[in-house]
C-alpha cells in the first residue's frame, strides 16, 4: 500500500490522533502528527476514547483502586472515575488543540465511549481509506499489544506513528527503511514530505539479510535514483533473520529526526522487533503497511 494521508477537505482521510483514558501523553507523538498533517496538507482530528471496559470494571463490587502509600486501595465510585476521565480527555484535547493552533493545522477534536480499537475502526471507516492513525500514548508492552490490534483490524488505514518513551528529536535526517525495491518510491516521497516540513536530509536506508540480494537491491536502487537525477544518501544494512539491532544502531547513528519504515515486513514483523527499534530510537517513528 502506498504512503499516504487525505488532503485536508478531500473528506478521504487524516491524521487520527487517538488516546485512551486509560493511557498517559506523549508530547512528542502529538507533535509528529501535526508534522505529518502539515506534509500532506492533511488534517488532524483528536479522538479520545473513553475506554468503556474501565467503567465496566468499575462496576465489580470487588473493584478496587490504589490511590497512594498513605490511602492504600479503596472503591471506585463512579461518579468520581467519570470525573477524572473526563478531566484528563478536556486537559488532552486542550494540549492537541494547542499544538494543532502552533502549526496552522486544522484540527476537530471528538470524545467517545467505546473499545478503543472498535472507536479507531469506526472512525477510520466513516472517512477513509486514507488516514493515519497517530498513537498519543508512549510507546510501551500495551501500545505494542494496541499496535498489532490496529494493523489488523483496521483496514481503513495506511499507517501508524508511534513515538518511543525517549522519543524527543524532531530535527535530524528523514530516514525512509526500504526492504523491497517495488517500495523505494513511495517509500521516498514520504520522507520527502516529511523532511520538507521538519528541514532534515532524506536518507535511505535499504535492509536485507541475504548479502548478494541487498547488493543486487542496491545496486539497481542505485540506477533508478541517478535515472531521475535524485542525489540521495543511500545506507545498506544487513540483518540477521528478523533481528532488528543492526537496523536500531545504524538508525541510532543518524540521529534521525523521523524514521519511515514498513511493518509487517521481513525486519519489523512484529512486536519484539519493533520494541528493540524504539527503544534504540528518540524520534517518532512512521509505519506504513
Amino acid at each position: 500500500m502506498i504512503t499516504h494521508v487525505a488532503a485536508a477537505g478531500e473528506g478521504r482521510g487524516r491524521v487520527l490522533l487517538w488516546q485512551s483514558s486509560s493511557a498517559p501523553t506523549s508530547a512528542s507523538a502529538i507533535e509528529a502528527a501535526m508534522i505529518l498533517a502539515r506534509a500532506y496538507q492533511s488534517e488532524v482530528e483528536s479522538l479520545y476514547v473513553e475506554d468503556s471496559q474501565l467503567f465496566d470494571l468499575a462496576g465489580f463490587p470487588f473493584a478496587r483502586a490504589f490511590a497512594s502509600e498513605a490511602s492504600g486501595w479503596q472503591d471506585i465510585a463512579q461518579a468520581d472515575l467519570e470525573r477524572e476521565i473526563r478531566f484528563a480527555g478536556a486537559a488532552f484535547q486542550r494540549q492537541v488543540l494547542g499544538a494543532a493552533q502552533h502549526a496552522t493545522v486544522p484540527c476537530q477534536t471528538r470524545v467517545v465511549r467505546d473499545d478503543p480499537l472498535r472507536a479507531i475502526a469506526v472512525a477510520c471507516a466513516e472517512n477513509g481509506p486514507w488516514n493515519v492513525v497517530a498513537h498519543a500514548e508512549p510507546f510501551g508492552a500495551e501500545a505494542e499489544r494496541r499496535l498489532e490490534e490496529v494493523f489488523a483490524n483496521v483496514p481503513d488505514m495506511t499507517g501508524v506513528v508511534v513515538a518511543g518513551r525517549e522519543g524527543r528529536r524532531i530535527q535530524g535526517p528523514v530516514v525512509a527503511v526500504i526492504e523491497q525495491l517495488e517500495r523505494l518510491s513511495s517509500m521516498q516521497k514520504a520522507a520527502e514530505r516529511l523532511a520538507d516540513i521538519t528541514g532534515g536530509s532524506v536518507k535511505l536506508m535499504l535492509v536485507g539479510d541475504r548479502p548478494n540480494e541487498l547488493a543486487r537491491i542496491e545496486g539497481e536502487a542505485r540506477l533508478l535514483l541517478s535515472a531521475f537525477g535524485d542525489e540521495v544518501a543511500l545506507e545498506t544494512v544487513l540483518t540477521v533473520s528478523d533481528h532488528v539491532a543492526p537496523l536500531a544502531e545504524a538508525l541510532r547513528r543518524q540521529r534521525c529526526g523521523f524514521v519511515v519504515a514498513q511493518y509487517g515486513g521481513a525486519v519489523i514483523a512484529g512486536s519484539d522487533a519493533l520494541r528493540g527499534l524504539t527503544s534504540a530510537l528518540d524520534c517518532p517513528l512512521l509505519l506504513v503497511r
